[in-house]
């Protein structure tokens, strides 16, 4: 059955970025379960063709529970559970391709009215604000909003040698060693053979893609977006939940709702606490910054 031809041009989006390892997934489940919003997740990839009819069904299911001491464990990306907001590469894929760490050269004009149709019928299917995670999107925050001009950026930040160091961590566990670079890519030039110290490639990568970031905020109005520092999130959440609520309400134009009413409370990743690879990743952007000091 076709189906008819929607404006796409105002749908309200809610997009959680970040560079990797930064926590985006976390804030974004919280994000998922306090607000009442539909998410692309688990159950979105299932039928990642589908718009419109299968989530009318979707949605007759879905029920938010009590999640006060919820369990908000995921694994790069990948959460538990059927509607559990996560990467959905399966969705992001038709339009972006297949390769998770680079920005592609482009989204044709074809592409990008297919994610606005996409979205407009899946808003319509709910009668939501959608919000939607995925890690490439930090690299496409520029070009998402030119697609979706009435979309609110909520972007994760974390402490730079807690992000190095789990992106090591990560290249271990995906390659079995670190020789092999996981994650994000500032530009599809960028490799770990440039430079003669993996510390050093991993530390430039961090910070390139800080700077690829802080490039795409810069274009946007402060009105678009909130930076949200992981820490400080998980010590005050109600707090920041609370920030989140007021700015994306004066983006939308409307009167969003947040339910803390479970009382909320989380601790920080500390699966990693290796204080001497700290003080070395330390130590490499302290030296990094003094050398780009004496070039400039």
């Amino acid at each position: 059955m076709a189906l008819p031809k929607l404006d796409a041009a105002d749908q309200p989006i809610v997009f959680v970025v970040g560079i990797h390892r930064t926590g985006s997934t976390f804030i974004s489940q919280v994000l998922a379960d306090c607000f009442p919003f539909a998410l692309i997740g688990n159950h979105t990839t299932l039928f990642p063709r589908s718009k419109y009819f299968i989530h009318l069904l979707f949605k007759k299911f879905y029920k938010k529970g009590r999640f006060k001491n919820r369990s908000y464990k995921s694994y790069y990306g990948i959460s538990r559970g059927f509607y559990s907001i996560g990467d959905g590469y399966e969705i992001w894929d038709k339009w972006m391709g297949k390769n998770h760490y680079y920005k592609p050269d482009q989204i044709s004009n074809k592409k990008r009215d297919e994610m606005r149709d996409y979205f407009a019928y899946l808003n319509k299917s709910w009668g939501k604000t959608i919000i939607a995670k995925n890690n490439r999107n930090m690299l496409m925050i520029t070009e998402l909003h030119e697609i979706f001009p009435n979309s609110f950026f909520v972007v994760v930040n974390r402490g730079r040698a807690d992000v190095i160091q789990s992106t090591i961590q990560a290249s271990k566990d995906f390659f079995g060693s670190d020789d092999y670079m996981w994650g994000l890519r500032p530009s599809k030039e960028f490799s770990i053979a440039d430079y003669s110290d993996k510390l050093e490639a991993y530390c430039n990568q961090y910070l390139e893609l800080e700077k690829v970031l802080q490039k795409q905020l810069g274009e946007l109005s402060p009105d678009k977006y909130i930076e949200v520092q992981y820490e400080e999130f998980c010590a005050e959440p109600v707090q920041h939940l609370e920030k989140i609520k007021d700015k994306m309400s004066k983006a939308h134009k409307t009167t969003y709702a947040a339910n803390t009413a479970d009382g909320l409370s989380y601790k920080s990743s500390q699966r990693l606490s290796d204080s001497g690879l700290t003080t070395q990743i330390e130590t490499m952007l302290a030296e990094i910054a003094d050398k780009s000091s004496t070039q400039a």
